[in-house]
């Protein structure tokens, strides 16, 4: 397991992991094969396309660079993601950016970002919190950060690093460089230049020199503004926007700053969210250094460099029927250790709800369900699920709901009561009756804590929509 690993190097063994005979001994585990329903590179890029076909208000391809291949050759890719937001409403609007693949062998996140892509795309119209988001915010989604790799992980090579086969002797599984070493910020301060080419960690021989590393800065520096100074000690405002997630296989963990040491990030608030995170997936919130030491890692350029709140996922077990990078493709949705997909979506969501202010709104109250019954012709009873249990533990002092206008755009809240009376618990249930116009409406319900912080809103239709149209 990762921490008896990280516990044996403390104790100063040199550890050297096999990855292609340990590859070799799960094999045999498992029930599927890659082509089982794992999409390829070529695969992922046209179903982008085809969602995009599909919603073409809603969904937008793009691309941002090239692959290292592609970038000295005609055999690599072009570097490609997805924008996904309401196109017909204008304006700025906050940004969750995902993204996975940088670690080509780690098969799971790249499809959970293809699926994540295509709930919210199928969803919208008919599931309130799907309508939001793409109404009101932005997703940016780069399923497969490192293609080059991820192709030679697709002739069942245990490849973690790009492609780069100029920095050393190395073998097809052992060259490259680690992308998620070669980020800018604060490069080579723990994984040094140094280090032997063909390892795993290698970061590069200087700060973002890989184009697929040069490329993802550059996106993260498109969307997001310059928000915080660039040390270590100097915190993001509150109200600073944006998140970015960084989806990695195994270990069954959520990630937070820093990776160097053991110095707590100076936004804490980025605990409270791998916290909120954990809560849905039952994964382990930690401090990256509780993993291992790092540097030069994704999510540390976009907290660092821009003020974003920048955290990663381990998805699924090192061991077991689901366990490993290449787990079996049934695992997304069942199987001992498994059900990556269903288990990890509650957390997505959460993020994505939290990006316009992600200090602030994380310390709040979540608004965690919300039915909707009917009780009139125009007259509804509205019922929601209000904690603070896993972000705080304070207790909940308020909730509001707002009728298809939400708070940041103005909308008139309507106060909601505790079911049992009194708001004086970390949970709650708040209740409202409400008489609105004839026709569709949207509710956003959000709960405040005893500090005075509001939290993520969850929403709901009435009447609920039937049948989504594709747009």
């Amino acid at each position: 397991a990762p921490e008896q690993f990280a516990e044996l190097q403390k104790q100063g063994f040199a550890l050297r992991v096999d990855e292609q005979k340990t590859f070799e001994l799960q094999r045999d585990l498992q029930i599927d094969t890659f082509r089982d329903g794992y999409r390829t590179v070529e695969e992922t890029r046209v179903f982008l396309e085809q969602m995009q076909t599909r919603f073409p208000n809603l969904a937008q391809v793009f691309t941002y660079g090239k692959s290292w291949e592609l970038s000295r050759s005609d055999i690599g890719y072009e570097l490609f993601g997805v924008t996904l937001t309401n196109r017909q409403i204008a304006g700025s609007k906050p940004t969750f950016f995902l993204q996975a693949g940088i670690h080509s062998r780690e098969l799971v996140p790249p499809e959970i970002a293809t699926r994540f892509i295509e709930y919210l795309l199928t969803n919208y119209g008919t599931d309130a919190d799907a309508t939001w988001l793409l109404d009101e915010h932005q997703i940016v989604v780069v399923p497969i950060v490192n293609p080059d790799g991820r192709k030679l992980a697709e002739q069942s090579l245990m490849k973690r690093k790009n492609a780069n086969n100029t920095t050393g002797n190395c073998t097809n599984i052992t060259f490259g460089v680690d992308l998620n070493r070669n980020f800018s910020f604060l490069w080579g301060t723990v994984n040094l230049p140094t280090e032997p080419p063909c390892g795993e960690t290698f970061p590069g021989l200087t700060a973002g020199s890989e184009p697929e590393t040069q490329a993802i800065e550059d996106l993260v520096d498109s969307l997001f503004s310059d928000q915080r100074e660039p040390g270590r000690t100097e915190p993001a405002p509150l109200d600073a926007t944006g998140v970015f997630l960084d989806m990695h296989s195994t270990g069954n963990l959520i990630l937070y700053p820093w990776g160097q040491d053991y110095t707590p990030p100076p936004n804490l608030q980025l605990r409270t969210m791998a916290r909120k995170m954990a809560s849905y997936n039952g994964y382990n919130p930690i401090q990256s250094i509780e993993l291992y030491p790092t540097s030069g890692a994704a999510r540390e350029y976009a907290y660092g460099e821009r003020g974003v709140a920048g955290l990663g996922m381990e998805i699924g077990s090192g061991s077991g029927a689901c366990g490993g990078f290449f787990a079996a493709y049934s695992c997304l949705d069942g199987g001992s250790g498994g059900n990556f997909w269903n288990l990890n979506r509650p957390a997505l969501l959460y993020l994505a709800k939290i990006a316009r202010t992600p200090y602030m709104t994380s310390e709040g109250a979540t608004a965690e369900t919300l039915t909707v019954s009917k009780t009139g012709t125009n007259s509804f009873a509205l019922r929601a699920q209000i904690s603070d249990a896993n972000n705080g533990g304070q207790t909940v002092s308020a909730a509001e709901v707002y009728v298809d206008t939400p708070p940041w755009r103005g909308g008139t809240p309507v106060q909601m009561t505790a079911e049992d009376g009194t708001f004086n618990s970390t949970v709650e249930f708040a209740v409202v009756n409400l008489t609105v116009s004839p026709g569709r409406h949207i509710f956003y319900v959000r709960g405040r804590d005893a500090t005075n912080n509001w939290g993520a809103i969850k929403a709901a239709f009435a009447p609920r929509p039937e049948a989504n149209t594709d747009l």
